[in-house]
């Protein structure tokens, strides 16, 4: 008979043969008997953070950076449901996550036990898949079951488009013994899964060699070096324009990469403007003017590349979706490329180039503001910096300016401003490389917890654009207008940033004027701890200024700029 713990002790040395790197903790009593196993195999990769919803966040922005799934492991109760909001993340930004949540046995759910709630299934809505272990493994049976779905539930996050998957583990008292040795018949199971399955004879190859005029959209993807020689090679071809924010980490292959500046919704396009044919992969895109252009199209066929069975129609057009992976997808692409001359793309390229130039002539004397300090930023950043933009206004700004060749990451799976600087801080654990978390002030404040954590790498560098509130509610007609805005949406908050910084024992620097950035950029190069460099605009950024470089680009469409 085995010990009724076996199963915990025989769930870490699995997912450690599996090849898991990092593990973090949420600190509690019924999760004590995981926290015990998985630290005995896997020692300092475990990192322990008290504030669940930080944590979870901490452990995407790792998995986001190597692309195996990170495990969490909380205790019972309202803990679980902390790790909600970065559950709900990792699933729609497609990147996988395990989540362990201890629990009490069934027999105690609904009972007024202490910190006893239904865990069962708790994150249906937004995970791919869930399971429950048994309460204990004595009979063979019991730990046969485990071992089954210790490892379905590994590979469950990173089948198809990866994501998160749910192991609710119910335990019984006592929770602090000895822990069994590992089984010495674990059952490690293998998973081939083939390179790809798509056909040589699709129909899309017909298309894409017929098709005078292509435009391939990219989504938000992490940096991928395969994916991105492909993209290079494609991008050679006559027909094709690619569209691609630097969150797709494909700028430099990109025809448009800021389809926000480039694209005008007040403009009828002609006929030499509209492809044949798109083709979209990857996650979001930030530009509403892209999805309004694409969702305009009528008569264009629409192509969406996936290895997921879910069907995603951002742009309301889908005609075909190819369930595979991108990259056998272009690599196929590449090898029937076609010589055609077109318009398409020489029109589109104009069309970049003039938006540059009205953007560099509107831009290089703004005043002290919000766009002025996103430019400056985006000016004096080191070239192959990597950048984890915080959502709302920070990275719509950051993508109004050229990003170089830089690594971008953000959480525009759901976009919410909770976890922003705990994922920037994940992302920087996993790399040598000084990251760069653009933030703004109510992000920072709301996920300030970030902050509240032992191992806090020295090579993040925090930017944080302080505009009094939510500066992009101010760029917005509706809320802007309305009698509750100051009161109640701007968000207005008294928080000393430096006090706060010291609180955690971060360096510290003020920047109040554009002539003081680039120095301060410049130390936080220099400087080998985990800094924050707070820039105040004055104002609330100045949003008119924001509002007027639009006009301007409305106003001066089709407008020829010198552009040296």
């Amino acid at each position: 008979m085995a010990h009724q713990l076996q199963h915990i002790t025989d769930l870490a040395e699995l997912l450690f043969t599996h090849g898991v790197e990092d593990i973090v903790v949420s600190p509690g009593s019924r999760n004590a008997p995981l926290i015990r196993a998985f630290y005995k195999r896997f020692g300092e990769a475990c990192k322990s953070l008290v504030d669940e919803r930080s944590a979870a966040y901490f452990a995407l922005g790792q998995s986001i950076k190597t692309g195996k799934p990170t495990v969490l492991i909380s205790t019972s109760g309202t803990a679980v449901l902390n790790y909600a909001p970065a559950i709900a993340e990792a699933f729609y930004q497609q990147v996988p996550l395990l989540v362990i949540t201890a629990d009490r046995p069934a027999e105690w759910i609904g009972q007024q036990d202490n910190q006893a709630m239904q865990q069962k299934n708790v994150y249906q809505n937004y995970i791919k898949a869930s399971y429950s272990l048994p309460v204990e493994s004595s009979h063979s049976d019991d730990l046969w079951m485990a071992h089954r779905t210790i490892n379905e539930a590994f590979y469950k996050t990173l089948s198809g488009n990866p994501g998160p998957v749910h192991v609710n583990v119910p335990l019984r008292e006592p929770l602090y013994e000895k822990l069994p040795e590992v089984s010495k018949n674990l059952s490690v199971i293998q998973k081939v899964e083939a390179e790809s399955n798509f056909a040589e004879n699709s129909s899309l190859v017909a298309e894409w060699q017929q098709a005078k005029s292509i435009m391939l959209v990219c989504g938000q993807l992490s940096p991928d070096a395969a994916l991105k020689q492909e993209i290079q090679k494609l991008s050679a071809d006559p027909r094709v324009v690619i569209v691609a924010e630097p969150l797709s980490n494909l700028q430099k292959e990109a025809t448009i990469s800021n389809p926000e500046v480039t694209l005008n919704s007040k403009v009828q396009y002609p006929a030499e403007a509209i492809p044949e044919l798109v083709i979209y992969f990857g996650g979001q895109v930030v530009s509403k003017k892209i999805k309004l252009f694409l969702r305009d199209l009528n008569s264009t066929k629409f192509w969406f590349i996936s290895p997921e069975q879910e069907l995603i129609d951002t742009f309301q057009n889908i005609s075909t979706h190819i369930q595979t992976k991108p990259l056998a997808v272009f690599q196929s692409l590449n090898a029937h490329a076609a010589s055609t001359k077109s318009s398409f793309k020489q029109f589109w390229e104009k069309e970049t180039k003039n938006a540059t130039a009205l953007t560099r002539k509107y831009t290089e004397n703004l005043p002290y503001s919000d766009l002025q300090v996103f430019r400056n930023i985006s000016k004096y950043l080191p070239e192959n910096a990597t950048v984890f933009a915080g959502n709302s206004s920070v990275v719509r700004y950051l993508i109004y300016f050229g990003q170089k060749e830089r690594k971008y990451y953000s959480n525009r799976g759901v976009s919410g401003i909770d976890g922003s600087l705990s994922s920037a801080a994940g992302l920087a654990s996993k790399t040598n490389e000084t990251v760069y978390a653009i933030i703004g002030d109510l992000a920072f404040v709301y996920d300030s917890n970030a902050l509240w954590n032992r191992d806090l790498p020295k090579n993040l560098k925090i930017i944080l654009v302080n505009n009094e509130g939510g500066g992009i509610f101010h760029l917005l007609k509706g809320p802007s207008e309305h009698e509750a805005f100051l009161p109640l949406v701007n968000a207005h908050h008294p928080v000393d940033h430096q006090k706060l910084s010291k609180a955690f024992g971060l360096n510290y620097q003020l920047c109040t004027s554009e002539k003081e950035l680039p120095a301060c950029i410049q130390n936080m190069e220099n400087n080998e701890q985990a800094e924050l460099l707070e820039i105040n605009t004055p104002n609330y950024g100045e949003p008119q200024i924001t509002k007027d470089f639009f006009k301007f680009l409305n106003e001066n469409y089709g407008t020829e700029v010198d552009n040296p």
